[in-house]
C-alpha cells in the first residue's frame, strides 16, 4: 500500500481518530499487577507434605506406644528388684533366693516362648540366663542361689551381687531377646 506525497498513516495519531476518542483513551486506566499470592490457602504440594509430615507424626507416636507397651512388663520386674533389693538388705535366705528366681522367670515368660523356658529348672535354668544375658555369672558367679542351691539348708549369698546381675539381666531385655538369644533357644528345645 502506497501513500502520494510521502504520507504515512499512523494508526494513534490524533488526526485518524474520529471526534471524542480521545476522551475515552484518557479514561482508560494504567495496566494494575494482580496481588500477590496469599498464604491461605496452600498449594497443592504443600497439602502433599503436611499430610506426609502428619503421617509419619502417626507413625512414630505409634511406634513409640508399642514400644512402651513391650518394656512394660520388664519395667514392672525392674522396679520389683528394687522392691526386692530394699526387702533382702542384709539377709540371706532360701525365700528370698526364690522370689527373685520367680520374678526372672516371669520376666523370661514375656520374652522367650512359654514351652521352652517355663519347663527349665536347676542347671539349665542356670545356663539359659547366663546365654541369653549375655553373661556367666549365674553359673558360676553370685546367680547360683537362683539355681537348684537355693535349696540348700544353709543358702548363703550376696543380695547386692545377685540384684546386680538380674538387672542386668533385664536391662538387657527391655526391647526384647536377641536373635542369637532366641536362636540358641529354639536349638536347645529342639
Amino acid at each position: 500500500m502506497s501513500f502520494p506525497n510521502g504520507d504515512f498513516w499512523i494508526p494513534w495519531s490524533s488526526e485518524s481518530l474520529p471526534p471524542g476518542s480521545l476522551d475515552l483513551l484518557n479514561a482508560l486506566r494504567d495496566i494494575r499487577e494482580p496481588a500477590p499470592p496469599g498464604f491461605w490457602p496452600p498449594a497443592p504440594g504443600w497439602w502433599l507434605l503436611a499430610a506426609m509430615l502428619l503421617a509419619g507424626a502417626i507413625m512414630l507416636a505409634w511406634r513409640a506406644w508399642r514400644r512402651a507397651q513391650r518394656q512394660q512388663p520388664i519395667r514392672r520386674a525392674l522396679a520389683e528388684l528394687e522392691r526386692w533389693r530394699l526387702q533382702t538388705a542384709g539377709r540371706t535366705n532360701t525365700q528370698s533366693a526364690s522370689e527373685l528366681a520367680t520374678l526372672l522367670k516371669r520376666a523370661a515368660l514375656t520374652r522367650y516362648p512359654r514351652e521352652a523356658v517355663a519347663r527349665l529348672s536347676g542347671d539349665a535354668w542356670l545356663a539359659f540366663l547366663d546365654h541369653s544375658g549375655g553373661t556367666d555369672g549365674f553359673s558360676t558367679g553370685a546367680g547360683r542361689a537362683l539355681g537348684n542351691l537355693r535349696y540348700a539348708p544353709a543358702l548363703q549369698f550376696d543380695p547386692d551381687a545377685l540384684a546386680t546381675l538380674s538387672q542386668q539381666w533385664l536391662q538387657r531385655h527391655l526391647d526384647g531377646p536377641t536373635v542369637a538369644a532366641r536362636a540358641a533357644l529354639t536349638e536347645a528345645a529342639a
